[in-house]
């Protein structure tokens, strides 16, 4: 993947919730817990994250938002058409999450850089990528990892 991100038009999989990414997400991961698995219908989400700032024209009259379980740390959305997952906010909506079937050019995106909730896995996964379970251990590398691709976007690395 190069420095340089080229826009790309993101949607659920009918295109009734579409939205402009304009800036390389921050991180990548996988988590495999019990409520990305029902969200998504898969057996993991393969998500990005984004600033506010990196998203523009949100038509998301089609999104139904549902928190799943308490505390309320993510609004997921899912689309009211196809069902199928549109976007998701977290920290009062300055945080966007994407899953990376709705970028038209997933090649252009950042490598996954680690598996979270291994332990709630429907079946194993083979490659090279750090896995984590649990709560604790899951949250605490999220945490890193956000704060390790905030840095690289202020220092430009």
């Amino acid at each position: 993947m190069s420095k340089a991100f080229t826009p790309q038009e993101g949607s659920c999989s009918c295109y009734s919730n579409t939205y402009t990414i304009n800036n390389k997400p921050i991180g990548r991961f996988i988590c495999h817990c019990t409520i990305c698995q029902a969200f998504t219908g898969q057996a993991y989400n393969d998500v990005t994250i984004l600033l506010k700032p990196d998203v523009s024209a949100l038509n998301l009259i089609r999104t139904k938002f549902r928190r799943w379980k308490l505390p309320p740390n993510i609004s997921r959305g899912l689309c009211t058409r196809c069902n199928k997952p549109s976007i998701e906010t977290a920290l009062g909506g300055n945080l966007i999450l994407i899953p990376t079937t709705n970028y038209p050019n997933v090649a252009a995106l950042p490598k996954p850089t680690m598996h979270l909730f291994y332990n709630r896995r429907t079946s194993d996964i083979e490659d090279d990528l750090p896995k984590y379970n649990g709560f604790v251990q899951s949250q605490a590398m999220i945490v890193k990892a956000l704060a390790q691709g905030m840095y690289k976007r202020v220092t430009k690395r």
